[in-house]
């Protein structure tokens, strides 16, 4: 077979096979192959300055992520709660379920709970506006906040010296702060502690060792964030991996962008609305890219660049205001 055939091979697989990514020269992007061949029109080059290798990776298998400072952080604050008198959870209020770390819950049913939903400029008000109710139902407390603007952090702050005043404590009350990576749990307690108070970053796992930090009465523990050993839920794994939660090295971007424009693309772009026939995620993908003109040599779309920046456009909420879950309707 000779390597035109052996490239064409490789793309009607993918086409076959939606899930799997075609790893060329380290980079993530299946379609990179048929890119280059489109605008250097030289089938033998491209054989000879790239290695192939063909792969199946799929952000649906089950992700495996947890480094040693997550299952230490764990043994310590089973070891650690008996001190502590109230927990804060942090979710993200995009996905109020699959931000909450299960596997901490035993941990979790020893104290009281307070959920923080965070990022809630981020998700659809009406859905929140639902998941707040079925908290209630739930007699879980929770509160929505946006570290960035500092917007429902006066309240938290509020709940919290209630709490404080009724403990009747003469020490000072201690708080503890969980929640999973990159559901901004630093930013939050730097608003409500004081700005550099703890560390942030916009990738997952920044928080590495316990922090206590104290103001006024109250005293504060920011835990590392956690993720459950094993990711198993495909709908959990997708959901985790859009927001940015799961890191970035663990899964294909190009698959994600796809699973992105699969679930939410008409929600997104509202395609039908402006007469835009899309038929496929990859077409939308194409569609995005002469959008934002990212173009290569011969008006070749970059999906390289593309699917990159479609997801960190989706992830800061430059796409709008958008839910990925929603609680089940009663009977469900």
């Amino acid at each position: 077979m000779n390597i035109y055939y052996f490239i064409i091979s490789l793309a009607r697989y993918h086409r076959e096979n939606p899930f799997s990514s075609f790893v060329i020269g380290g980079r993530e992007n299946p379609l990179f192959i048929l890119t280059k061949i489109s605008y250097n029109n030289d089938i033998e080059n491209v054989w000879k300055y790239y290695r192939f290798r063909s792969e199946r990776i799929s952000p649906m298998q089950s992700i495996h992520w947890y480094p040693g400072h997550m299952a230490k952080a764990k043994r310590e604050l089973n070891d650690l709660i008996r001190c502590i008198d109230w927990l804060l959870e942090v979710r993200d209020a995009r996905i109020p379920l699959s931000s909450h770390n299960a596997d901490l819950e035993p941990i979790l049913s020893r104290r009281p709970n307070l959920v923080v939903l965070n990022k809630s400029d981020l998700a659809d008000p009406a859905v929140t506006r639902e998941w707040l109710r079925r908290f209630e139902q739930q007699n879980l407390p929770a509160v929505l906040v946006n570290a960035n603007t500092g917007q429902g952090i006066n309240q938290l702050w509020k709940l919290l010296q209630n709490q404080q005043a009724k403990s009747g404590l003469k020490r000072s009350f201690r708080v503890g702060v969980v929640g999973i990576p990159n559901v901004g749990k630093s930013s939050v307690l730097n608003r409500l502690l004081g700005v550099g108070t703890a560390r942030t970053g916009n990738r997952p796992g920044v928080t590495r060792g316990k922090q206590w930090v104290k103001r006024g009465p109250i005293e504060v523990l920011d835990t590392p964030g956690m993720l459950p050993p094993k990711i198993t839920d495909r709908e959990t794994g997708i959901k985790l991996a859009l927001i940015g939660t799961v890191s970035v090295e663990l899964l294909p971007v190009y698959d994600l962008g796809i699973e992105l424009l699969r679930r939410y693309g008409e929600q997104l772009f509202e395609w039908r609305q402006q007469g835009v026939v899309i038929d496929s995620p990859e077409t939308g993908l194409e569609w995005y890219a002469h959008k934002r003109s990212f173009l290569i040599k011969g008006g070749v779309p970059d999906l390289n660049r593309a699917v990159q920046t479609l997801l960190q456009d989706f992830r800061n909420g430059r796409l709008g205001r958008i839910s990925l879950e929603a609680p089940a309707k009663d009977g469900d």
